[in-house]
């Protein structure tokens, strides 16, 4: 009389123990580059497509950041000897952003969507003489390499921020405590945001007499986090810590009309922590 229970009891067991283990995404890889006047040091570990977590840790005496550069139509490294630093890249490399303005030891990070192929991580930041770091060098090459499994998942974030020609928008305003923020560019061109903590008494316009001065003496707040300059269409987070204050968010990437800083073009906004 007890087989029968037994027996279907038995039966549902073995088919739980031969359902297929659910695919759970692996959280996004880490990769960690280290920066000093002037070169990187990559990990020996490869690296590979799909959501990435970047740190750059600066262990220089310089403001650096990491941009990447996805090299398309077969070009390599030796095609971007010359570049203009200081004009749009060619077609075939696609601005793929990364950590900006890490500060002499400190840290950046950023989350990324690396596709497979060649990349050059590359510092555009200019040295206090005004000769870009790409100039000096500051130069790498990466090879991503196909995804083997599941991609992990991309950092939701709590506070969104929109890119366009020319403007920065915001889903929320930033409070003090450590913020993620996802960053879209939906305009036409590449953008970029760095992240500056005000000096008392400037303005954002104070960036721009900054500049066209030749960027002679201290610049007008300190740049410590954000995204490197990255194509249309992508999405990115970075983290940042923030304390009382005033903060700013600025795109310096040249135009693709008249090579003047978007920041030039009005592409810059404030705002305060409390």
């Amino acid at each position: 009389m007890r087989i029968a229970p037994l027996l279907a009891i038995a039966l549902g067991a073995a088919a739980c123990a031969k359902e297929p283990a659910p695919d759970v995404a692996a959280a996004p890889q880490e990769l960690v580059v280290t920066a000093t006047d002037y070169a990187y040091e990559l990990p020996a570990t490869p690296v590979v497509a799909g959501p990435t977590r970047i740190t750059l840790v600066n262990k220089g005496q310089e403001l650096h950041h990491i941009t990447l550069m996805r090299l398309t139509e077969g070009k390599t490294m030796a095609d971007l000897a010359g570049l203009d630093p200081e004009g749009p890249p060619p077609t075939w490399a696609i601005p793929a952003g990364g950590p900006n303005a890490a500060v002499p030891g400190g840290e950046s990070t950023a989350t990324l969507l690396l596709e497979p192929g060649s990349y050059v991580i590359t510092c555009f930041i200019p040295s206090p003489d005004g000769v870009p770091h790409i100039a000096k060098g500051m130069s790498i090459g990466l090879e991503v390499q196909p995804a083997t499994g599941p991609a992990g998942p991309m950092p939701t974030g709590d506070i969104t921020i929109g890119l366009t020609d020319y403007a920065f928008t915001m889903s929320a305003a930033p409070t003090a405590g450590t913020h993620s923020f996802v960053v879209t560019n939906q305009a036409q061109q590449p953008h970029e945001v760095v992240l500056v903590r005000m000096e008392p008494g400037t303005s954002m316009e104070s960036w721009n007499a900054w500049l066209e001065a030749g960027m002679t003496g201290p610049p007008p707040g300190m740049p410590f986090a954000g995204l490197s300059a990255m194509a249309p269409g992508m999405v990115q987070d970075f983290t940042a810590e923030l304390t009382p204050g005033t903060y700013g968010f600025i795109c310096f990437v040249p135009d693709a009309g008249d090579g003047k800083p978007h920041s030039m073009h009005g592409m810059v906004v404030s705002f305060d922590v409390s």
